[in-house]
């Protein structure tokens, strides 16, 4: 009796661990799902034509680098992106910058995929610092992560408008309809050729601040393992000759000779 209750378990234990294995090998064949927003020149996206940009080629040379499977880069307004990832209908979430706050959901890799800083823009004439905006009408973008410091200066001091893209505020710049606003350096020049507000000039001598742009990895469907290989890759892929050309090729050379994304 006790043997054919043993050989009983012994055969489920048998099917319960193969019915695990396939289960692991099915999630193993899982692609992530990776989603940004669009912001050029670190996402592009052309009618027609898969998400491009700096940080979607950094992101996709890491990741075939690393041979990891991922759906194609889908593109969402900003504020969506984040509710998708939060939500855990993404794995992943570029560009983003580093908050305390986002640790609760997000692994942050080591390394971001590229520096940035972010200043403010006015119309011809510069400043030379946050006290000249007293008074004047400055814009921002709903669900940036602007410092501390900034909104408790714009707030006390200054008319905030809140919009929900960084082009809608360069042109209400351009045309008078606000005093300033604050970007990020590499996409407000893109978007200051793209809507000719050649008016609009950034004063980069006032930097609200130099935060680096990541990808940040769900905590609840992503493993810490995978995002500290994703680490190392980068960072090795940083110091490369191809990520120096990519970073001439999308900042330091004329907009007409840029490549198309891929």
């Amino acid at each position: 009796m006790k043997t054919k209750t043993i050989l009983a378990l012994l055969a489920t234990s048998g099917i319960f661990l193969l019915i695990m294995l396939v289960l692991d090998l099915a999630a193993a064949k899982e692609k992530l799902i990776v989603v940004c927003d669009i912001w050029p020149p670190y996402q592009i996206e052309k009618q027609g034509a898969p998400v491009g940009g700096f940080a979607t080629e950094v992101v996709e040379h890491v990741m075939d680098s690393m041979q990891a499977k991922y759906e194609p880069v889908q593109a969402y307004p900003w504020k969506r992106a984040m509710e998708l990832f939060q939500h855990g209908k993404a794995d992943a979430l570029f560009s983003a910058n580093y908050t305390k706050e986002r640790e609760m959901y997000a692994y942050y890799p080591s390394v971001p995929l590229v520096e940035s800083p972010w200043v403010i823009w006015t119309r011809e004439g510069t400043i030379s610092s946050l006290a000249d905006l007293k008074g004047k009408r400055i814009g921002v973008v709903t669900g940036y992560s602007y410092t501390q410091e900034f909104w408790e200066f714009i707030l006390v001091y200054c008319t905030v408008e809140e919009v929900y893209s960084d082009e809608l505020n360069f042109r209400k710049l351009k045309i008078g309809r606000l005093d300033a606003l604050v970007a990020e350096l590499g996409n407000g020049l893109y978007i200051r050729q793209k809507v000719g507000a050649y008016n609009v000039l950034p004063n980069e001598n006032v930097v609200i601040k130099s935060d680096g742009l990541y990808i940040m990895f769900n905590r609840t469907t992503v493993k810490k393992d995978f995002v500290d290989r994703f680490s190392e890759e980068l960072a090795r892929f940083r110091q490369s000759k191809q990520y120096r050309d990519m970073q001439d090729d999308y900042f330091h050379i004329a907009p007409a000779a840029k490549r198309q994304p891929k």
